[in-house]
């Protein structure tokens, strides 16, 4: 009869096993094309608790899953993921250049602008060609501000697309650990916890290409989720991200962190080694803001070549006012000049009516007719400057005026008199290399409500001038992206008190504890007066706020030297034609005035196009670029720098294509051979079908022999 019992066991324990495999072949079936699934196998053990022959017993339903291979599907999906997100955004921005030999993109409207320019060299009296250098001229701008505008607007979408992928990647870690206490709580009971593993394997799937992961299965079921750098985003709990997109141009964006709701300071960004994440990261603070940096490197640098010509120029007629720039410098500014600069005065013919020779080496002022000379030599500061010249203007018939109102210079006389200036041929009159009227903008063909350009020409001991109680506040994070520390310098205390200097402000900036002194240094070229800042490579300084203000030109710290992005690749968006030449093309300056000869003379003849030829002759003029975003130091010409612009933008949006082809190669090839080992054959699961239907058979058979054998024992005792 132990016997017999034993067989009975071993049939019944092979039908179940054979209803089991049935069940299990059954699901995978079924799933052949559920996406993420991965097919199931039916574990089985021999039963040896009643000795040997006591049949099966199924000892688990294992996922044919390869960790090996799902990680490397996971690294070739975030690799891919990040590719793609960062050549979609260079794509964009790549476009928004246009195609250099499009005459309706920006090359193209700068070629125009050329074209107009030698177009007017020929006839400089036409009215007609004229308009057309200035329409042409804005049409560039015009073009420059929409490519500006543009990257702008891609660093605010990478911004928010980073915000949304953040909050659905919470979503997902929230619904994996969710599911790794299913999978524990089945184990522990012995149920089939293929579903939830499966589940589970899909939203890792997904997380993968927003973040590169890596999976770690723990003996009590379910899997620890960390990032690629080792920051762990499912453990016995759900990590929690946070992130705030700012939409604001130029923005200081915040970081991704990792648990601040316990007091974490980390920030992920530094553990994220691929996924769209990190793609939109690398687009968001590397590759847009350098392309908008050089675009705004380029909008500059054609503006102060264009500027230093016009200045150079005069219109016909002169014009009888002049209003420059805003220079950021106060009337209690060091002078800082040196060489010598003449303003001629004429009628309303060109004729000259008299002389007034600059010489800001002897710090005079001398006029021929009538003979006089100023002196502004009492305290050597642009105010007494002003003053000896609004004097030597007055004294002139008809008389004129000079004033320097909040940064900004201007000139006039009455009557129908006309302004000429032009630099000393042997010793031209400079600060911070540029001449008299081209560093105040007198005669600018190119204007910007803020500094264009940064070389302001200050002196470390010049008084700073910055309004009380303005503060400048950086923040500090470490080479992995954690917060160190925000520094705030404001304007009070010692550097309120009169006579505080430039110097006092970078011995402030500079200080250790309470400024960047731990950080980087900020240095004052003596050359050009601008304050540059080179930052420590182990720590990375941004500037969050600047509300200094230099007396009443609403021009602060960073925008009068170029510590923003607001004030360098902000340049793209703003820089625009001088809105007087643009209301009146008469203003443009196409002649080359000769203002050596004797009083009395004509020194401007309406068909001059001397003006209008060097105009055109700057756009092969060699001269030095600085560094800008994308764009290295270099030395070329106008034309040059422009093809490289396109070149550079066009060489990443090329990089950032190709990176993403070549990813999204390789992730197919590991999705591949990863779906060869998990997915569904359904040849085989018909064979398998079929090996269970005939084990279910035979096990069957093996059950009614033994039934049939007990009866028959049965029949004989009861005989």
């Amino acid at each position: 009869m132990v016997g017999l019992t034993s067989v009975l066991l071993s049939g019944l324990s092979g039908l179940r096993a054979a209803q089991t495999g049935v069940a299990t072949v059954s699901q995978n079936i079924a799933n052949a094309n559920t996406p993420g699934y991965v097919r199931t196998e039916m574990i089985l053990a021999p039963r040896t608790q009643i000795g040997a022959g006591a049949g099966v017993e199924i000892t688990g339903i294992k996922r044919a899953a390869d960790r090996f291979l799902a990680t490397a599907s996971y690294i070739a999906a975030s690799a891919a993921s990040s590719a793609s997100a960062r050549s979609d955004l260079l794509s964009r921005a790549q476009q928004s250049f246009g195609d250099p030999s499009d005459a309706s993109s920006v090359f193209g409207a700068v070629d125009e602008f050329w074209s107009a320019l030698t177009a007017l060299g020929v006839d400089p009296s036409s009215s007609l060609r004229r308009s057309d250098v200035v329409s042409a001229l804005q049409a560039t701008y015009d073009e420059i501000h929409r490519i500006g505008g543009s990257l702008q607007d891609l660093i605010s979408e990478a911004d928010q697309r980073i915000g949304d992928a953040v909050s659905e990647a919470q979503g997902l870690i929230d619904r994996i650990a969710q599911l790794n206490s299913e999978i524990r709580l089945n184990q522990r009971v012995g149920a089939d916890s293929s579903s939830a593993e499966n589940a589970q394997s899909a939203l890792i799937d997904q997380l993968s290409a927003l973040m590169d992961v890596r999976t770690t299965p723990q003996a009590d079921g379910g899997v620890h989720v960390r990032t690629g750098g080792g920051a762990l985003l499912v453990g016995v709990d759900a990590a929690r991200l946070s992130y705030t997109p700012d939409s604001s141009p130029y923005a200081t964006h915040g970081v991704i962190s990792l648990n601040a709701d316990v007091g974490s300071q980390t920030n992920i960004e530094s553990f994220l080694t691929g996924g769209s994440i990190k793609g939109l990261l690398q687009a968001r603070d590397v590759d847009l803001p350098g392309m908008a940096e050089a675009l705004g490197g380029y909008a500059g640098v054609l503006a102060d070549a264009m500027n230093a010509v016009h200045n150079e120029n005069t219109s016909s007629p002169a014009v009888s006012s002049m209003t420059g720039r805003q220079t950021g410098l106060l009337s209690t500014d060091a002078l800082n000049f040196t060489g010598v600069s003449t303003i001629a005065l004429t009628d309303a013919t060109g004729v000259l009516r008299d002389r007034l020779t600059i010489d800001f080496d002897a710090m005079t002022i001398t006029s021929e007719s009538p003979t006089n000379s100023i002196s502004f030599a009492g305290g050597g500061t642009i105010g007494d400057f002003i003053d000896a010249l609004n004097t030597a203007l007055a004294a002139e018939t008809p008389s004129g005026t000079a004033s320097f109102t909040d940064g900004v210079l201007s000139l006039n006389v009455n009557g129908n008199g006309g302004i000429v200036i032009q630099q000393d041929a042997a010793d031209p009159a400079l600060r911070a290399g540029r001449g008299f009227s081209h560093f105040f903008g007198l005669n600018d063909l190119i204007s910007r409500p803020t500094p264009l350009f940064f070389e302001s020409g200050v002196s470390g001991t010049d008084v700073h001038g910055f309004a009380d109680n303005g503060v400048i506040q950086y923040q500090i994070r470490d080479s992995q992206g954690r917060f160190i520390a925000d520094r705030s310098i404001t304007i009070s205390g010692a550097l309120s008190a009169p006579g505080a200097t430039w110097n006092d402000v970078l011995s402030a900036l500079n200080a250790t504890g309470t400024g960047l002194g731990e950080y980087g240094a900020f240095s004052l070229n003596s050359s050009t007066g601008q304050i540059t800042f080179a930052a420590n490579p182990a720590f990375k300084v941004e500037l969050v706020t600047d509300t200094t203000q230099r007396g009443n030109t609403g021009v602060s710290l960073s925008a009068l030297n170029g510590l923003s992005a607001s004030a360098t690749a902000g340049r793209a968006t703003e820089i625009d034609v001088n809105s007087r030449v643009a209301a009146n093309a008469t203003r443009l300056a196409v002649a080359r005035p000769n203002i050596t000869v004797a009083i009395g003379s004509k020194i401007i003849e309406a068909g001059d196009n001397r003006g209008a030829n060097a105009l055109a002759a700057a756009r092969d003029a060699t001269r030095n670029f600085s560094t800008a975003g994308v764009l290295t130091a270099q030395t070329g010409t106008l034309a040059t720098y422009a093809s490289r612009l396109g070149g550079e933008a066009g060489r990443l949006a090329s990089d950032a294509e190709r990176q993403a082809a070549g990813a999204a190669a390789v992730a197919t090839a590991a999705a591949d051979r990863r779906g060869e080992m998990e997915s569904v054959s359904i040849d085989d699961e018909l064979m398998k079908m079929t090996t269970y239907q005939n084990a279910y058979a035979a096990a069957a058979r093996v059950i009614q022999a033994a039934t049939e054998m007990l009866d028959t024992l049965m029949t004989i005792g009861y005989r």
